[in-house]
């Protein structure tokens, strides 16, 4: 048996031993604590601060960024109906870094989109920048081969304009590199349409950047849907089509307004010739002027539509009544010119008051009135019209005219100024804007473009739709003009155009002597308004090149009010 001695020293080398264990573990557990610490540190940062980083490095591997045009906001007519990315269409993404050309890719690509194999091998797929083509055969069979292409993403996106060109001069055109708008409202509007637009959309592929069939495509968008901003325009794209749709049945070259008359809401717009929004660079060196929005930025000598402004400086300043009369022998001498009237040819009019006048379009009692009037109070009336300056439409291309100085009507200025030619200029939507002036019993209500700002879901984050109504003429004087045009249309230049029997309207014809192509031309008006009782719209139509008012442009604005009044009755 052990003794005592031993027992106690036993007992104390176990002690000791515990002691050196305890201390042993916790050291480790020290050790492991900070192990932890450190692990737990390190996916913290990973996690938290450099979670960014990494995410993009491991998306990376696994998406690959498609480019299909820019991201804007949306153009709208006023019945929230898209002026701009209306339809989606199927495109081949191809980059060219990735892309093997060998004879098998390129014939199945050729076969997808009609581009000829040797021009996408010299010509399309080149370069580093990726190449956007339009699918023309959607065959499945062929897109799946296309799939498993190395660099080639079949991708369907919204295209930014329609093939129509509906309503192009005024939407304008972006450059699709920089996301830039050049023209139209996509320049004025540019920061609206481009804030809080960014969003990326991405293909899944394997790690040769081939696309995975069935995983399709990831979109990541930086802001929500109510930051986006899209605008709405005053325009009804049902007008705007049969404006665009009518003259282009009979015409080449001039342009076409309709203006609400109550409020002054442009209602559809027309420049021709048109242009492509996706293809610029075709009309850039043309002589049509095909970039150019003829109704805001070509001026014309308005002719004798000018005649309503002479009549209302006239009236305004009880000078004359419609019962007053000129004698009319074909033409008017002032100092060394002679202007000639349409009835020179058979000896003129003869005694023909105002009312006659007006509706048979005579010279010769206009430029007597001219006279009587005076250069001074005819200018300060065009002015009070709208005519010498902007209307200050929301287009940025817009110019203000031209009214003769001083200087030019104290001579044989005055001649030319009383029947709308000389040194005067005007564009067809000022004309337009003087028409509704008149039709709205003299009540000028100014001229609107756009409605509205609005988010996504269609909330208003700007409100445009203010009138500021101003009274321009007196309500007898307006009355006054309103019953000529409604003469002009039954008994007068217009009458030929069979207007009453299609539609109830009044309006004024108009035949400018112009220079055109360093050639001399006669350019063809009409402008007026329907019903004329109560009216609502106010046209004017401007034809290049066109001759007779009444014979060319009246049957136009017949043809757009009378297909208004259908649309109008069918949609009641």
């Amino acid at each position: 048996m052990r003794t005592r001695v031993e027992r106690k020293r036993n007992e104390r080398a176990a002690v000791i031993i515990a002691d050196e264990n305890r201390k042993r573990l916790f050291s480790l557990g020290i050790i492991i604590t900070l192990i932890l610490s450190m692990l737990i540190s390190r996916l913290a940062y990973i996690q938290v601060l450099r979670r960014d980083d990494f995410y993009q490095k491991a998306t990376n591997q696994w998406f690959k960024e498609i480019p299909i045009g820019v991201a804007r906001g949306k153009i709208f007519d006023r019945n929230m109906k898209p002026l701009t990315n209306k339809q989606k269409t199927q495109y081949l993404v191809i980059f060219p870094e990735l892309f093997q050309k060998t004879e098998q890719n390129l014939e199945i690509i050729a076969k997808l989109t009609g581009v000829k194999t040797y021009m996408l091998r010299y010509e399309k797929i080149t370069g580093l920048r990726p190449v956007q083509l339009k699918v023309l055969d959607d065959q499945v069979s062929l897109l799946k081969k296309a799939v498993g292409i190395r660099g080639v993403y079949p991708v369907e996106a919204e295209d930014r304009y329609a093939e129509t060109g509906l309503a192009s001069h005024i939407i304008g055109y972006i450059n699709k590199i920089d996301n830039t708008g050049h023209q139209g409202l996509e320049k004025n509007f540019d920061e609206v349409l481009k804030e809080n637009q960014d969003f990326k959309i991405g293909a899944i592929v394997d790690a040769q950047k081939r696309m995975i069939p069935g995983l399709g495509y990831k979109i990541i968008q930086e802001n929500t849907p109510d930051k986006r901003k899209s605008i709405v325009t005053t325009l009804d794209a049902a007008i705007q089509q049969i404006a665009e749709e009518e003259f282009d049945r009979s015409h080449h070259k001039g342009s076409v307004v309709v203006l609400d008359i109550q409020s002054g809401d442009v209602i559809a717009m027309v420049s021709r010739p048109n242009y492509n929004q996706d293809d610029v660079a075709a009309s850039l060196n043309s002589n049509n002027l095909e970039l150019f929005n003829r109704a805001i930025q070509i001026p014309y000598p308005p002719g004798s539509v000018f005649k309503m402004v002479v009549a209302a400086a006239a009236l305004e300043n009880h000078l004359i009544s419609l019962s007053d009369t000129f004698f009319c022998s074909g033409a008017e001498e002032i100092g060394d010119v002679v202007i000639r009237c349409s009835s020179y040819e058979r000896g003129g009019h003869g005694q023909i008051n105002l009312e006659n006048a007006f509706s048979l379009s005579c010279n010769s009692y206009f430029i007597q009135l001219g006279r009587l009037v005076g250069g001074k109070e005819i200018l300060s009336m065009a002015e009070k019209m709208g005519l010498g300056h902007k209307t200050g439409i929301e287009l940025p291309e817009e110019i203000a005219g031209t009214l003769p100085d001083g200087d030019y009507i104290k001579g044989a200025g005055i001649g030319n100024i009383s029947i709308g030619q000389g040194t005067l200029e005007v564009t067809p939507l000022q004309i337009a804007r003087l028409t509704a002036i008149i039709a709205n019993d003299g009540v000028d209500n100014g001229v609107h473009l756009i409605r509205h700002i609005v988010d996504e879901y269609g909330n208003i984050l700007e409100d445009y739709s203010k009138t500021n109504a101003q009274r321009v003429l007196s309500p007898d004087t307006a009355t006054q003009l309103q019953h000529m045009m409604q003469k002009v249309v039954a008994e007068g230049t217009a009458r030929n155009s069979d207007m009453t029997a299609a539609i109830d309207a009044a309006g004024k014809t108009g035949s400018a002597e112009a220079v055109s192509d360093r050639k001399n031309t006669v350019h063809a008006w009409f402008t007026g308004y329907f019903p004329s009782k109560n009216p609502r719209y106010a046209i004017t139509v401007v034809v290049e090149d066109g001759g007779s008012g009444g014979r060319i442009a009246a049957p136009t604005f017949k043809n757009i009010a009378r297909r208004i009044n259908i649309l109008e009755n069918e949609s009641n």
